[in-house]
């Protein structure tokens, strides 16, 4: 075979194996933009609603004033600019045992109201006996509003519930990465929390 034969036939083969002009256009996979996460560092907070916990530097805590001051009822929200999302809190009294069974029924009735859109709805509870802290955190799967909400109480004088939602349409592929970084935080927030002695009105 001659030197020329075998290149032009090298050239053929080549030519034979690349995709015909009539092959139909294979897509790309959808990509995402990379978020580079901050590092897990965190700062002591106290409430003078009578509450205090820690919360990520990168982090923001938004009082929120308002409402009926005779109530006693706190709203803060712990805001992730990075992530453009926020832990939304709700700190209640609890008078009685009747009053305590009504907002856990509420928290859970308020985590089940997502179901028809949410894949799986994942449960923990916790139980931190030294700081009088135990309540239960809801990790729902799938596109809702808000995938990650808990209640932590005493069960005899202060009951915290907290849904996180994000400032933007929920795209669960999208949204994994940083929804397990915010998760993190806010197991270490739960871990962390303590109620004071002394309560003031907001």
């Amino acid at each position: 075979m001659s030197k020329a034969y075998g290149i032009g036939f090298a050239l053929l083969i080549a030519w034979a194996l690349l995709p015909g002009c009539d092959d139909p256009p294979v897509p790309k996979p959808r990509g995402y933009h990379r978020i580079e996460f901050p590092a897990f560092e965190y700062a002591a907070y106290a409430h003078p609603c009578g509450v205090s916990f820690e919360v990520p530097v990168y982090s923001k805590i938004e009082r929120i004033e308002g409402g009926a001051p005779e109530s006693s009822i706190c709203w803060f929200n712990c805001a992730f600019p990075k992530f453009s999302a926020k832990l939304h809190c709700t700190l209640m009294p609890v008078a009685d045992e009747a009053q305590f069974s009504s907002l856990v029924e509420d928290a859970h009735q308020m985590v089940f109201s997502h179901e028809m859109k949410a894949a799986g709805i994942r449960t923990q509870q916790f139980d931190f006996k030294e700081q009088r802290v135990s309540g239960v955190m809801y990790n729902l799967q799938g596109p809702v509003a808000s995938p990650i909400q808990f209640f932590a109480t005493d069960s005899a004088t202060y009951f915290l519930r907290g849904s996180l939602y994000f400032d933007h349409s929920p795209n669960p592929d999208s949204l994994q990465p940083s929804l397990a970084h915010i998760e993190k935080d806010i197991v270490h927030l739960i871990e962390t929390l303590a109620w004071n002695e002394t309560q003031t009105t907001p």
